[in-house]
């Protein structure tokens, strides 16, 4: 169980996030954790279990190197 409890508009972000950009046929693979769809991936998110604080902590290190332009800077690269 995660020892700090994650912000609730946090929370609410990464379930938006998921529930609008997930497509329905997703599935997301984390290693040795398992692969998750898009349904089990809010249900950890929602429970803030250790598979949903990872995928909270995923969706927030997107979400930074989106606003502080590292992607943009990446695909350009590319």
């Amino acid at each position: 169980m995660n020892k700090e409890k994650i912000d609730h508009d946090i929370k609410n972000l990464i379930l938006w996030r998921i529930e609008t950009n997930t497509p329905k046929n997703f599935k997301l693979s984390m290693g040795s954790s398992g692969t998750f769809t898009k349904d089990e991936m809010k249900k950890h998110v929602e429970n803030e279990d250790k598979i949903g604080v990872e995928i909270i902590n995923m969706q927030l290190k997107f979400i930074r190197a989106l606003s502080n332009g590292q992607i943009t800077k990446t695909l350009a690269e590319g």
